[in-house]
């Protein structure tokens, strides 16, 4: 009897990680080919995920994946450092070594996939937030465009009177901002159920160069449950970052309605630098879909932007001029094919397709003015 126990033991063992393997790829399926899978994952499933990874991130002020990198890393160099000196001294075979840091490496992806999928992988195929909240969308002719960045300059002019502005006459961050980002998007969720719920503060990350470089304003922790920014872009365009990153927390993943989500927080909020911020959000994808839709309406429209606006729009564009360079383009490459590889398939475009939310918006506002 001992033996047998012994011997479905080290079957157990050896099919593990390609169990694992097979559950992952097995989720991945269900998500993309089953209707309704995903979303029913991220309705029931999907929540006690985010809330217990996310209140154990939560316990350290920093943020704790990025410190885990540096850990995978160092981890790596030691381990590497370990084999060849095992192997100078003869303790091991190098094709030994080899192959069990293969092994190792093996199990580290699966196990990777694995956390993946469930953190954020599914989700990328979950119902889109437009659907579930009924917001209509849909492509706009240019004199729609038009009409809609008359619109936004207009609010963008009212709010701008408002803000807080630094000795350096640029707008200033919000007084405690993480928690008002984090108030922000808590308060979608009264007009918004798919929102509602707990949200953790967002964190800075401590290489904010390296995100600079790769022209990177925030990012979504998924293995962490953690949303991270980059504290050193201009600051008039830090809040909607941060309530953009919250927002794939709650399980949306497609970065256009993470946009827009993050435009509705900001707009919503009793700060007024939240609301500039997400003002202007809206504004440069509404203006830059203007500029490709027809030339001599975004001449007329863009000159009309208020001078406040104008001088952080200035600054924004010497900011990240420094960083231009072969990794930031790297950068978007990889960007753009991790976007398609999970189903968002305008890639790196896909950022833009906020501006038919907005249109929907506007049209929207627009009928009940009207009537």
């Amino acid at each position: 009897m001992f033996r047998t126990d012994r011997k479905y033991g080290r079957i157990g063992r050896r099919f593990r990680w390609p169990g694992l393997f097979l559950t992952a790829l097995t989720l991945q399926l269900l998500a993309r080919y089953v209707p309704g899978f995903a979303e029913g994952y991220a309705v029931f499933l999907y929540p006690a995920v985010m809330r217990t990874l996310g209140t154990v991130s939560g316990w350290f002020p920093f943020a704790l994946d990025e410190i885990l990198i540096y850990l995978m890393v160092f981890g790596a160099l030691g381990y590497a450092g370990w084999g060849i000196r095992c192997i100078r001294r003869q303790k091991e075979a190098a094709g030994q070594w080899g192959r069990r840091t293969v092994a190792g490496i093996l199990k580290v992806c699966v196990f990777w996939f694995f956390a993946f999928t469930i953190t954020c992988g599914i989700n990328y195929h979950r119902t889109a937030f437009s659907r579930l909240a009924g917001l209509p969308a849909g492509e706009a002719t240019a004199e729609e465009l038009e009409e809609l960045c008359w619109w936004l300059t207009g609010r963008i002019e009212e709010v701008c009177g408002e803000i807080r502005v630094g000795d350096d006459g640029l707008a200033a961050l919000p007084e405690d901002m993480r928690e008002k980002t984090r108030t922000a998007m808590t308060d979608l969720g009264d007009r918004w159920p798919q929102l509602a719920g707990w949200y953790p503060k967002a964190k800075p990350v401590l290489t904010w160069k390296l995100l600079s470089m790769e022209f990177l304003e925030g990012i979504f922790g998924p293995y962490t449950m953690e949303a991270h920014y980059n504290p050193d872009i201009p600051a008039y365009n830090q809040p909607a970052v941060l309530c953009h990153e919250l927002s794939h927390l709650k399980g949306f993943m497609r970065e256009d309605e993470a946009n827009y989500i993050a435009y509705l927080a900001c707009t919503g909020s009793e700060d007024a630098n939240l609301r500039y911020s997400g003002l202007l959000l809206a504004y440069t994808h509404s203006i830059n879909a203007l500029y490709r839709a027809d030339q001599e309406r975004f001449q007329e429209v863009r000159s009309r932007l208020c001078e406040q606006a104008e001088r952080d729009y200035a600054w924004h564009r010497s900011y990240w001029a420094q960083y231009r360079g072969p990794v930031s383009e790297i950068s978007d490459k990889v960007n753009d094919t991790y976007l398609r590889i999970n189903s968002q398939q305008e890639g790196s475009r896909s950022y833009g397709r906020m501006v038919d939310l907005l249109v929907g918006e506007y049209r929207q506002t627009k009928e009940e003015t009207d009537g």
